[in-house]
């Protein structure tokens, strides 16, 4: 009879969805690694029957149950997950006329993200793009030497001010820190290069995802990275006889030689 290898080298796709739902899953991206913990305390009795001592019965509990995963792409539902964040979506428009005070070294921020301004005036007075302000991925800034920066210094203590008519960009909008319920089932779905090389699905039922500890906004040495845990809890709707309320593995068998 040959011997079957049961090695595993394994590559797949994570997917989630709001826990309880039946919604169809959505694929999390890339995640360089996916790693379940399991905490235990023991509680031992001391063995008094006798002077010598020792365990007169010990026993393991779970005390928690997580999961360790590094995010390398980030779609915006991962996003808002990594910042506890609530999403909403604001579409491409057009702005007339959006008004702020203009300054010397400095970036006008606009109100929406912008693809192409098409006027900056005061009054009557219209600037040029290029020689007198330039666009920025926010907004705009004053050109050093142009009429803008003339008239801003030309204007002293007095706030001078700019109206901005542009056209915006279509954008996913993620207020962070303003979620802090936001409960997940997680599925990983995966191949396994070595051994069998065949299928494994782990499905987590109830998951509570812990923001990002930290994300590399600005890196030129490698791609950006996010690492998380979250706490997989009890999930109340998973009974019956040896059905566990925290995940599950399905593992394809071989076919028998």
């Amino acid at each position: 009879m040959a011997v079957q290898k049961e090695t595993f080298v394994i590559g797949g796709h994570l997917k989630m969805r709001r826990a309880g739902s039946r919604d169809p899953f959505v694929r999390c991206g890339l995640v360089s690694s996916i790693q379940t913990t399991i905490e235990t305390n023991n509680l031992t009795l001391a063995d008094t029957t006798t002077p010598q001592g020792g365990e007169y019965d010990s026993v393991d509990r779970i005390t928690s149950v997580g999961l360790a995963i590094n995010f390398r792409e980030f779609f915006t539902n991962v996003l808002a997950g990594l910042l506890w964040g609530d999403i909403a979506q604001v579409p491409a428009t057009t702005i007339t006329g959006e008004s702020h005070p203009a300054g010397v070294d400095g970036t006008i921020a606009l109100d929406q993200m912008p693809l192409e301004i098409s006027a900056v005036a005061n009054g009557s007075t219209t600037f040029e793009e290029f020689d007198d302000w330039v666009m920025t991925g926010s907004g705009l800034e004053t050109v050093p030497g142009g009429a803008l920066e003339a008239a801003i210094i030309a204007a002293g203590a007095q706030p001078y001010e700019v109206t901005v008519s542009y056209s915006s960009a279509d954008v996913d909008v993620i207020e962070a820190l303003t979620n802090s319920g936001l409960e997940l089932e997680l599925l990983f779905e995966g191949a396994n290069a070595a051994g069998t090389k065949k299928r494994i699905e782990a499905r987590f039922w109830k998951c509570r995802l812990n923001p990002a500890a930290s994300q590399d906004w600005l890196s030129t040495e490698d791609f950006m990275g996010a690492e998380s845990t979250c706490k997989v809890i009890s999930d109340p709707t998973k009974v019956g006889d040896a059905k566990s309320k925290y995940f599950r593995i399905k593992k394809e068998k071989a076919a028998a030689a």
